[in-house]
C-alpha cells in the first residue's frame, strides 16, 4: 500500500527595513499592506482552524528584519493609524457610490469597511504584538518557525565569510529573542546557495576559493534549508510564474529530502521545492489567481485606493475589467482547493517506497496580499485535507525526522530567481552596489582591529548600516526597475550614513547630533549588534 504523502507547506515572510524611511508608495506602507492583507489573516484563519479541531502544520519564516520591524514601537500605532484610514476610506467610497446607484459596488465598499475594522479590532486584541501570536502558534506544534540571515543578504555574494557570519550571527540571535527557541531550519535570502570552492568578487572580479554555505550553517547547529528545483534535479529553472513546468527525466527527485555535506562532516538536509504545485499558486496564466472570480490586484478606485473588480480574464485591459462578485468566490475557493489536494496526492512514489514529499515553497505575501483570496485558499486546503489519509501536512522538521537517511549531493550554485541564477543580483547595473558594500566591508575590517578604540554604539551603528546596505531588495529592485529609484535612493542612504559613522570612528569624536539621527531612524538588532 502507498504510503501518504508528506506536505511540507513553507511560506517565507519579507519586507526590507522602511520604517523609518518614508511611508508611500516606498516606505511603511510596504509594511503595513503585508501585515493587514497577508499576516494578520493569516493568524485568525490559523486560530480559526485549530479552535474548529482542523490540524494545519506549516513552516513559516519571518526574517529577522521583519520580525524586528514588527517589534519597533513605531509600528503598532502606524499600523493601527493605516487601518483606520482605510476602513475611513471605504466609507467615504460607499457614500460616493451610493449617490450613483452602484449597488454592487456599495457591497464591496461596506466590505472593506468591515474588513479593516475588524483586522483593527484584531490587532487590538493582540495589543498589537504579532510576533507574540506566531510563537504561540508554534509552541502550540502548528506552525515551525524558521529563521534567515539578518537583513536579507545575498549571501553567496558577500565578499568575505565575516560579512556572512555577521548576517547569520545577528539573524539567528534576533529570531532566537523574538520567537523564544532556536531555530533548526532557515530560509536562505533568494533560495541562493553555494557550494565550496573558487569564488569570483562582483565587485572586482578577484577569485578566491571560499567555504560553502552549509558550512555556516553545520556551525551553527542549523539542520536543513531550502532551494529551487533545479539544484537538485538538475537541467535550467522554469519558473513557476511563467506556465507549465515539467520534471525532467534524470537528476534526483524534488520529492525526497536531500542532504549536503559541511566541511567536517555534518549533513544538512536539503529541501526542494515541488514546481507542480507551485505553479497553480504562483502562476497568473495557468494557476488559481488567474480565475476570473478572484479579485484584480491592479485596478484600484481613487481616492480610497481599494479594489473593486475581479479579474474577469487576466488578458483583458484594466478598463473592461468587471465587477467583484465576493458571493462567487466561495465556489472558486472550494474548487481550487479541490484541485491543489489532487495535485499533492498525484505525487510520483519513490522508488523504495517511501513516502514522497511535496515541498510547496511560496512568498508569504503572495497569500493575501498579492492574491487576496489566498489565504482563505490555505484554510480551504487544510479543511479539505482533515478528512483524509492520503497526505500528511508536517512542519519541516518532522518531515525531515520521519524521512529516511537522506541521499547526499553536490549542489551548484543557484537561487530561486530568474534564471536561477544571480543574474537578477549581479549585473552590469548592480556592480557599483557591490563594490560599495565591499568597500564598507573592508573598512570595518579595519575598525575591527582597533575596535577597543571605538565606543560600542558607534560600532554597533556601523555594522548596522552595512547589513542595511547589503539587503538583497537593493539589487533585486534595480533589476527590476520599477522601483530602481527608491532602491537607489536607500544605496546611497546607507553609503553615506555608513562612512559618515566611519570619519566619526577614525577621528575620535563622536557627531552626537548626527548619531541621534542616524540611530534614530535605523533601530535594528540593538541586542544583538551590542553583545558582537
Amino acid at each position: 500500500m502507498r504510503p501518504p504523502v508528506t506536505l511540507v507547506l513553507v511560506l517565507h515572510g519579507h519586507i526590507p527595513d522602511v520604517l523609518g524611511h518614508g511611508t508611500w508608495p516606498h516606505g511603511a506602507n510596504w509594511l503595513y499592506e503585508a501585515v493587514a492583507e497577508t499576516y494578520l489573516p493569516f493568524l485568525i484563519a490559523v486560530e480559526r482552524l485549530l479552535e474548529a479541531g482542523i490540524p494545519l502544520k506549516a513552516t513559516v519564516g519571518m526574517t529577522p528584519v521583519l520580525s524586528e520591524q514588527l517589534a519597533d514601537p513605531r509600528f503598532a500605532p502606524g499600523f493601527d493609524a493605516y487601518l483606520a484610514q482605510r476602513a475611513r476610506a471605504a466609507g467615504e467610497d460607499g457614500e460616493r457610490l451610493s449617490t450613483s446607484g452602484d449597488a454592487p459596488a456599495v457591497s464591496v465598499a461596506a466590505f472593506w469597511s468591515a474588513f479593516y475594522g475588524g483586522l483593527r479590532a484584531d490587532f487590538a486584541r493582540r495589543s498589537g504584538d504579532l510576533t507574540a501570536s506566531f510563537r504561540r502558534l508554534a509552541e502550540r506544534g502548528a506552525l515551525e518557525m524558521i529563521a534567515s540571515a539578518a537583513t536579507h543578504g545575498f549571501l553567496p555574494l558577500l565578499p568575505n565569510d565575516r560579512a556572512i557570519d555577521r548576517q547569520l550571527d545577528a539573524g539567528l540571535a534576533a529570531h532566537r529573542r523574538h520567537f523564544g527557541r532556536d531555530a533548526r531550519g532557515i530560509w536562505l535570502p533568494e533560495c541562493a546557495y553555494r557550494p565550496g570552492g573558487s569564488w569570483t568578487s562582483p565587485a572586482d572580479g578577484h577569485v578566491e576559493n571560499r567555504c560553502g554555505l552549509e558550512d555556516f550553517l553545520a556551525a551553527r547547529g542549523l539542520k536543513y534549508f531550502f532551494v529551487e528545483t533545479h539544484l537538485v534535479t538538475g537541467g535550467r529553472l522554469v519558473p513557476a510564474y511563467g506556465g507549465l513546468v515539467d520534471l525532467p527525466e534524470s537528476g534526483a527527485t524534488p520529492y525526497r529530502i536531500h542532504a549536503v555535506r559541511a566541511a567536517h562532516g555534518e549533513h544538512v538536509g536539503v529541501f526542494a521545492r515541488d514546481p507542480l504545485s507551485s505553479q497553480q499558486v504562483w502562476s497568473g496564466k495557468i494557476g488559481y489567481p488567474g480565475d476570473g472570480r478572484y479579485l484584480e490586484f491592479h485596478k484600484k478606485r481613487a481616492p480610497s485606493g481599494h479594489r473593486y473588480w475581479r479579474v474577469t480574464d487576466s488578458s483583458l485591459d484594466l478598463g473592461d475589467k468587471l465587477p467583484y462578485d465576493r458571493a462567487a468566490v466561495a465556489g472558486a475557493l472550494a474548487s481550487h482547493a479541490d484541485h491543489f489536494v489532487k495535485i499533492l496526492e498525484s505525487a510520483p512514489a519513490l522508488p523504495d517506497g517511501s513516502a514522497p514529499v511535496v515541498v510547496a515553497m511560496f512568498d508569504f505575501e503572495l497569500f493575501g496580499h498579492w492574491w487576496f483570496e489566498g489565504v482563505d485558499f490555505l484554510a480551504a486546503v487544510f479543511e479539505k485535507l482533515a478528512g483524509r489519509n492520503s497526505v500528511v501536512p508536517r512542519t519541516a522538521s518532522e518531515a525531515l525526522s520521519a524521512s529516511p537517511t537522506p541521499e547526499i549531493l553536490r549542489l551548484p550554485s543557484g537561487t530561486w530567481g530568474r534564471g536561477g541564477d544571480f543574474q537578477v543580483w549581479w549585473n552590469d547595473h548592480t556592480i557599483s552596489y557591490w563594490r560599495e558594500v565591499d568597500a564598507a566591508e573592508r573598512a570595518l575590517e579595519t575598525f575591527e582591529e582597533r575596535r577597543e578604540a571605538i565606543p560600542p554604539p558607534l560600532f554597533a551603528a556601523l555594522e548596522r548600516q552595512a547589513l542595511l546596505l547589503q539587503s538583497s531588495d537593493w539589487p533585486f529592485l534595480i533589476d527590476n526597475e520599477v522601483s530602481r529609484d527608491y532602491a537607489e535612493a536607500r544605496i546611497r542612504g546607507h553609503v553615506e550614513d555608513f562612512w559618515r559613522l566611519a570619519r566619526m570612528a577614525d577621528s575620535g569624536f563622536v557627531d552626537d547630533a548626527a548619531f541621534a539621527v542616524i540611530a534614530d531612524r535605523d533601530r535594528l538588532f540593538e541586542p544583538e549588534l551590542a553583545a558582537r
